[in-house]
Parts: structure tokens; sequence; C-alpha cells
């Protein structure tokens, strides 16, 4: 979406891509339009086929990036704001378009007639054997995109503006395009990963703030996760954050949206100092939710305990099981779109509190069978400790520490994202989850649990 001008891309369910985009104001409290502008996910439509073949290849990507790129290159006024959000492929889809801008700015009346010579450009700017369709357009003895020259000379021309801020990006749990073992072996992934690799999805310094929710209990390995980091001197404000469950549960979509509906909490309390929202709605969508327990016979469920869907069925299960790895993710290469042993660094990795209260309480598992036993955490350990003068009526630092002896690591502890004022709310529904989750017993220092966090009380907003 954008004040006065940002955007969203998502998918035709109840996401929270969908809900985040109710929950806008038309404007702000000071009068200042706030317009949204959504976008459908690609591999979000048709049968499981096209939704699996077009997430797979990508197939609908490129246009869709240039749709949302030139929606807002159309009615973007220096003074507004944009807001990307996205969830999965659209997660994806928006941090491409913020690539898109911070690598040829935002096209003026001037410069959008040549935006598909310029998408172009971009696609095959790490190509050195490239051939331009139209060499002369934009402009004559163009260099690579990568040359500074491309976009100064853009500007020059008053093809472009440079130095676009984006204030917010907010996405859940991005992902790129899904490896699937059968349809790389008949040739249809590598190729697919080829064209995908041109998009840029790093964190990018025109980004003021950056916020993801990730799903510690996805398995598909076609559903790995793109996390940011930030390069030295990057000034963004930046937090990755670690929820239950897998893809949808933290996207939002299922019948069961317990789990969405604090993910949802969560980005909603990030961007209200920077956008007027109806904080009442996702109350109002914990009502639908309880509705939702009531019709179907079941019982309340508590805070963090919403139902944990097993995504390892249907196609994507042939891409084979893979268990996510906080704090242990690797650099990409550009060029074709595969992991290095680089280690990412400076993830500013969080572990929301339901993560805490689901494994400590003995929540539910995967399909309600058993108890919550990430094996995500497998190689962590939770630290819950209190000031020596103050004990339990000081604020606790809570944290998860790595017990493997992997030097090749992006973080070796991570802590516990703070709870805020909205999120609260949300928590304050359940007393009994209140209490344990704002005021836990400390942990021994042999303790066999994993876990790490650096939580903090906030008074109610309202």
């Amino acid at each position: 979406m954008f004040r006065r001008g940002s955007l969203k891309g998502g998918d035709d369910l109840a996401s929270n891509v969908t809900r985040i985009s109710r929950a806008i104001k038309p404007a702000s409290s000071d009068s200042i339009p706030q317009i949204v502008y959504y976008h459908y996910g690609v591999g979000s439509q048709g049968g499981i086929v096209d939704r699996v073949y077009g997430g797979a290849t990508g197939q609908g990507l490129s246009e869709a990036v240039r749709e949302g790129y030139s929606y807002l290159a159309t009615n973007w006024e220096i003074g507004d704001e944009i807001f990307l959000f996205g969830f999965s492929r659209g997660a994806f889809t928006a941090r491409a378009i913020a690539g898109l801008i911070d690598n040829i700015g935002m096209l003026t009346k001037d410069g959008l007639p040549y935006l598909a010579e310029i998408f172009r450009d971009v696609q095959h700017r790490h190509d050195p054997d490239y051939k331009p369709k139209h060499p002369n357009k934009p402009f004559k003895n163009k260099p690579s995109v990568m040359d500074p020259r491309y976009s100064h000379e853009l500007e020059r021309r008053g093809m472009t503006r440079l130095r676009v801020p984006i204030k917010v990006i907010g996405v859940w749990d991005t992902v790129g395009t899904p490896r699937i073992g059968w349809l790389e072996k008949v040739g249809i992934q590598s190729s697919a990963s080829k064209r995908m690799s041109f998009y840029d999805t790093r964190l990018c310094d025109c980004v003021e703030y950056a916020f993801q929710a990730l799903a510690l209990d996805e398995r598909r390995s076609a559903f790995q996760p793109a996390l940011w980091e930030k390069k030295p001197g990057n000034e963004t404000v930046l937090r990755q954050v670690w929820f239950p469950g897998v893809h949808s549960n933290v996207g939002g979509g299922l019948e069961d949206q317990e789990l969405a509906n604090i993910t949802l909490a969560w980005m909603m309390s990030q961007v209200t100092p920077f956008l007027d929202m109806d904080l009442d709605y996702v109350l109002d969508q914990q009502d639908d939710t309880e509705r939702y327990y009531k019709e179907s016979k079941q019982k309340p469920r508590s805070w963090s305990f919403g139902k944990i869907v097993d995504s390892m069925t249907g196609i994507y299960a042939l891409g084979g099981a893979t268990t996510r790895t906080p704090g242990r993710y690797y650099v990409v290469d550009p060029t074709d779109g595969r992991k290095t042993d680089i280690p990412l660094q400076s993830t500013h990795e969080y572990m929301h509190p339901s993560v805490r209260s689901r494994l400590r309480l003995k929540g539910p598992g995967v399909n309600d069978e058993g108890l919550y036993e990430p094996k995500a955490l497998r190689d962590w350990k939770l630290y819950v400790e209190y000031d020596g003068e103050k004990g339990r009526g000081g604020r606790p630092d809570i944290f998860w520490k790595l017990r493997a002896s992997d030097r090749n690591v992006t973080a070796r502890t991570i802590p516990e994202a703070p709870l805020w004022p909205l999120e609260r709310e949300l928590l304050e529904i359940d007393p009994e989850i209140e209490d344990f989750v704002l005021r836990p017993a400390p942990t021994a220092r042999n303790s066999v649990r994993r876990m790490h966090n650096a939580g903090r009380s906030q008074s109610r907003r309202r």
C-alpha cells in the first residue's frame, strides 16, 4: 500500500496480506490518504497443477513485479511513503519491486514507456554476454545496469527519480522458486531458477524498516525461507521473528487462524507507528477464530496452541523434507539462485514468545498428534534469567543459545522478541498463558530445554 501511496502482493484466501490490507484505514488521523493496491501472488490461482507449476517456475512473477512497479511509478509523488507487504511468493514479489526501485529509481511518465526494455536490462545485469534487443533504448550507448551511469543517465534525461525511500517492507515467510525434485529432473526447475535469479531481494539501503515473520516448523524443501542480512553501513531497522507453525500457519489462509492472528498482531504492531490502522481488527479476527472453534465443535484453543497442519502432503512433498535452521542460513549466489557456503551476517533474528509458550506448556504437535517438539530447535537451549537482586520482580532476560559446535553460523544466540501492546491485548484473552509468558520461571543453567530471548513487558496501548 502507500500513504498517498503503498503496495501489497498476496493470496486470494484470508491470508495475512489480505487481512492487513483490510485493517489499514482509508486515511490517517491527519487526513493523509492511505491507498491500497492489491495484487494476487504468483502461483496462488488456478488448479493445483497450475499453482504448483506457476509457483515452481515463477510463471507470472515478471508480470507481477512490472505491474506493481508500474502502479507505484504512475502514482507516486515526492513525499509519499511506500509500504510493501507480501506472503510467500507475494513476499518475494514485494522484495523484488523494492530491488527494482533501488536499481533504477522510480520512472517518470517520460521513462515508463521504456519500462519493458529497462526491465530486460535489469534482468540481464549479471550476464556479461547480454545483447540488448533495442540497444538504443532508453538511450544510446547504454552501459550495464550494474554501472551507476545507467541510472544516472536516466535521471539526467528526466526519466527517473533516484534515491526513492521505501518506508516499510513487511513480509510473511518469503519463498522464491520452490525446488521440486521431479521438475528439476525434467529441466524445468533449473531454467526457472536461472530466470528467477535476477530478482534483487536483498535488503536495500533505500528501505527504512524491514519486518519478516518466519515459520519455524515448515519442512517442505520446496519452501525454504529467504532471510535478509544487513550489510555494513546499512541503516535499515530489521526484525525477523520465528513463530510456531508451518508456512500457512504464519502467513494465514487456513481454517484455524489462531497462529496467524498472532503473526498478524505482530506485523500490525511493527507498522502502526507509520500507518493508521483499525487496531480492533485483529481482535475481531480472534473472535472469528473462536466462532470457528464453536461451529466446528472444537474446544477453544489457548494462545499459541492453534492447529499446526502437516504441510508434507500432496505434490510439494515430492521435493522432500528439510528442517529449518534459525541462525544458520547462507548467502545465495545472484547468478543462479543457489546457496553458497557463506553464512548470512547480521540477520537480526528473534524467537517469538509463542514458541516458548507452546513448547514449555506442552502444546499439541503437528495435526494435534503428540507434543510440540520443533526439530528446528533441537540444537538450541532456552534460558530465562533474572537479575540477582530483583529476582522475578524484575524483567527477565530470555534467549535461545546454540549448543552445536558448528562455527559456520550466523548467530549463536537468538533473543526472544518483545511483545508489543497490540500483541499483549491478544494475549490478555488467555490470563493463564499471559502469566506464564510475562512471568516465566528461571531456567537452571544445566536445563535440558532449549530456548532463547530478551523479552520486555509493555503496557496496553488502549
